[in-house]
């Protein structure tokens, strides 16, 4: 008996198939390629807006939030739709939280320098002094991102060998 897998291979009986011009890949009319697109993408933004959640929900149970607030409910359910906005943004898809965003934040861009200040004074119709939401740490990240936005990996060699295989690991040396 051989073991090769090619021998193992049981081929499906074209000759039996009824409906031969349904089968295989057909292209998909533009419209319905639109639909996919906008379905994959809000299936995307959605799992990882729901993975960013937990996430936080757990950063905020070690901190010892209060959790069960209704307050804190409320203030969770703006920051993570705010995450929502920023996302969607990101794939050129409108979404509320972006007006709620460009009404509140005014950038100033220096070079690489990127700052945002949060004036509620507009929206709220309050006296409030804008401030800086985010720490001079993170704006440095954020520039550092940006340094490297245009920086392209290359491997060193092939990743696989001449038969397509991937490369075999290293053989510790006993």
């Amino acid at each position: 008996m051989t073991t090769d897998k090619k021998d193992n291979l049981i081929p499906f009986p074209t000759d039996r198939m009824k409906n031969k011009n349904k089968t295989g890949t057909r292209p998909l009319n533009e419209e319905v390629q639109k639909k996919l697109y906008e379905q994959q993408t809000k299936e995307f933004v959605e799992g990882n807006v729901d993975e960013i959640a937990y996430s936080l929900l757990d950063k905020f149970v070690a901190m010892g939030l209060k959790t069960a607030k209704m307050t804190f409910t409320a203030d969770l359910a703006l920051v993570i739709d705010a995450i929502r906005g920023l996302i969607y943004r990101d794939f050129g898809k409108p979404h509320p939280a972006q007006m709620l965003t460009d009404k509140m934040v005014q950038l100033n861009v220096k070079g690489n320098n990127k700052t945002a200040r949060l004036n509620y004074n507009e929206l709220l119709g309050i006296k409030h002094k804008t401030h800086k939401p985010i720490s001079k740490e993170v704006e440095e990240e954020l520039r550092d991102l940006a340094d490297m936005a245009d920086i392209q990996f290359s491997p060193d060699k092939d990743i696989l060998d001449n038969n397509g295989k991937d490369d075999e690991p290293p053989k510790d040396k006993a």
